[in-house]
């Protein structure tokens, strides 16, 4: 079955190929009068985009050239801006980078560092189960027995630690086939539309269990989900360890001595003004990664989905519910 669905990708992958901007792995570098940054749309795009115009500020003086920042209302907004070159730097999550690569050769400049619950930083982050503090499911075995008995919610299908790597975790698990409708192994499955959704459907009791990402529960940044109350009243069931952080990624054609000064500034954003990563999206700091092995897991977790990501992110085609 993996094989055959590894075929079928590869198939896909090659097909979309004739829409790959021509030439954009070789396209030739070029200096800029102005840096657009993109940043990825989070739960609250409002405060998104007033911490970003702060990050930008600080980028424009070290870069010496005016940075103008931006938070596309939509996920596919944030690829497809860097892409067509209406933006030359993004920080995005895995999968908008592969996406990114593929259609348009964006490359990593870097990757964050978050701080986990015991204090080490890593480059890589949980992807949790999520249950009410007074469930009978006492441990993830208990999901495998009972899963179809159970209420799933999903944060949303772009969600790399929400959605794709807590299904490849039930799919090596034995719960579900690759490629298989998460509802068929469950008694109901949707998607919250977001972190905090997601564990609020736990909390009212309209679903048994969720994935999301251990910062909403864990951490400074829990706060911004859930207040500390509603938290107390969830419990973690299970961790899946290996998503990639989010990384900074710039598009095809930007000289190399520009991507090297970029890196330089945010790097010493990451050093000296750490709060400013901290508002945006919760990260501790900045290191250079080799872009590819990064975020192989995401890469993998990809074939197991029941929905080719590109449909998934640009909408062509509805989730099961």
């Amino acid at each position: 079955m993996m094989k055959f669905r590894g075929i079928v990708l590869c198939i896909f992958f090659l097909a979309l190929g004739a829409f790959v901007p021509v030439g954009a792995e070789a396209a030739p570098s070029e200096e800029l009068s102005e840096l657009r940054i993109v940043f990825q749309k989070q739960k609250d795009p409002a405060r998104i985009r007033q911490e970003a115009a702060k990050v930008g500020a600080f980028l424009s003086e070290e870069l010496k050239m005016p940075v103008r920042t931006q938070v596309p209302g939509s996920y596919a907004a944030a690829v497809q801006a860097l892409v067509s070159r209406k933006a030359d730097v993004a920080y995005v999550d895995s999968l908008a980078y592969l996406l990114a690569k593929r259609d348009g050769g964006a490359k990593v400049l870097l990757a964050e560092e978050r701080m986990d619950a015991a204090g080490k930083y890593r480059t890589e982050y949980d992807s949790i189960f999520v249950v009410r503090k007074e469930s009978p499911l006492k441990s993830f075995q208990d999901v495998l027995e009972q899963h179809r008995d159970l209420r799933m919610v999903f944060t949303s299908p772009t969600s790399t630690s929400g959605f794709v790597m807590a299904y490849r975790r039930l799919v090596r698990e034995g719960v579900l086939s690759a490629g298989e409708n998460a509802k068929s192994a469950f008694r109901s499955v949707h998607y919250g539309g977001g972190y905090a959704q997601a564990l609020e459907e736990v909390l009212l009791k309209r679903a048994d269990i969720c994935a999301v990402s251990y910062y909403t529960m864990e951490g400074d940044s829990a706060n911004r989900y859930l207040p500390k109350e509603k938290r107390e009243q969830l419990r973690i069931l299970e961790r899946t360890p290996g998503v990639p952080t989010h990384v900074v990624i710039a598009r095809a054609g930007l000289s190399a001595a520009l991507e090297q000064q970029i890196r330089d500034a945010i790097l010493k954003l990451s050093k000296e003004s750490p709060k400013l990563l901290t508002d945006v999206y919760g990260t501790a700091r900045f290191v250079e990664v080799d872009g590819d092995r990064h975020v192989q897991s995401a890469r993998e977790a990809m074939e197991y989905l029941p929905i080719p990501l590109t449909d998934i992110v640009h909408k062509k085609v509805s989730l099961p519910s």
